[in-house]
């Protein structure tokens, strides 16, 4: 564990945008429309059998005039030819493409209720590519602080230290309150509409960063199960100073994959908001592929 990592979370910042775009975070499933318009079909001229008791000849143009084409007992074919042919005619809406994606964020944005920070990342540019290395990072335990729109904290972690003891103090978890509550409000379903119209450009820019065995599906599976994993935080954990940086004392902890240890670095009751959510964008994700 060490404080160099630790990040500056204000009250009007979260790292939804982290989820959105990993989590985590998304191709166009417009709407198909399509429709088609069938000319009432005239019926085939008949002769009518030319015998001594047979009725009055009805000319055709009287069986156009009197007869609705539903009446007819032996219509053609052809109506259902062109029926079949019109109903294969479907227009799509285009597939967005890369380019065009920062634009598509930035517009649906607001439904996601991300707060400061998920406008301070669409507004940044190549905003999806730079998503997908997010959640490649958290799939992997990393914490990208490089890639996240969040500076260092102002105040140092602060510890207890009792005499025979040195361990965490839970007021540092007070820096995180913001953050968990920001990203307790996120719209869940406005997250995977976002994530189902970018899904197709998303695995391109995953495609192209060489992962062949898998697909960004599973990546933001792996990103949220990570979350999921991590412990609850340990408040009689043992620290010791390893000269710059704080570490546990205990191996099974030290050796945790960084998220999870800043999860724990956020208190119980905020790594709890975290992963509630994760676990609630988690099974939406798991709903939307059954």
């Amino acid at each position: 564990m060490t404080t160099e990592t630790d990040q500056n979370l204000p009250p009007q910042k979260s790292n939804a945008g982290i989820i959105l775009a990993g989590v985590g975070f998304v191709v166009l499933c417009g709407i198909l429309y399509w429709g088609f318009m069938q000319e009432k079909p005239a019926p085939t001229p008949v002769e009518a059998p030319v015998t001594p008791v047979a009725p009055p000849v009805v000319t055709p143009e009287a069986v156009v005039t009197e007869q609705a084409p539903a009446s007819i007992s032996e219509p053609t074919l052809e109506p259902e030819v062109v029926l079949a042919d019109e109903v294969k005619t479907i227009i799509e809406a285009p597939a967005i493409t890369l380019p065009e994606s920062d634009a598509v964020i930035t517009e649906y944005l607001p439904q996601l209720n991300s707060g400061m920070l998920g406008q301070q990342f669409a507004m940044s540019s190549n905003a999806l590519e730079r998503g997908v290395a997010i959640v490649d990072n958290l799939r992997m335990g990393n914490v990208p602080y490089k890639l996240l729109p969040v500076g260092r904290p102002s105040v140092k972690f602060p510890f207890q230290d009792s005499g025979l003891a040195v361990t965490l103090d839970p007021v540092g978890f007070e820096r995180y309150n913001g953050l968990a509550d920001t990203l307790a409000g996120v719209n869940v379903a406005a997250v995977v509409t976002l994530y189902d119209m970018l899904s197709g450009v998303l695995e391109e820019v995953w495609s192209g960063l060489g992962y062949g065995d898998t697909t960004f599906d599973d990546a933001a599976l792996g990103a949220l199960n990570m979350i999921l994993l991590a412990p609850a935080t340990d408040l009689e954990a043992r620290l010791y100073k390893d000269e710059a940086n704080w570490r546990y004392e205990d191996d099974s902890l030290e050796t945790l994959p960084a998220l999870q240890k800043q999860l724990m670095r956020m208190g119980s009751g905020n790594a709890e908001k975290v992963q509630d959510k994760a676990r609630e964008l988690r099974g939406a994700l798991l709903d939307r592929s059954t």
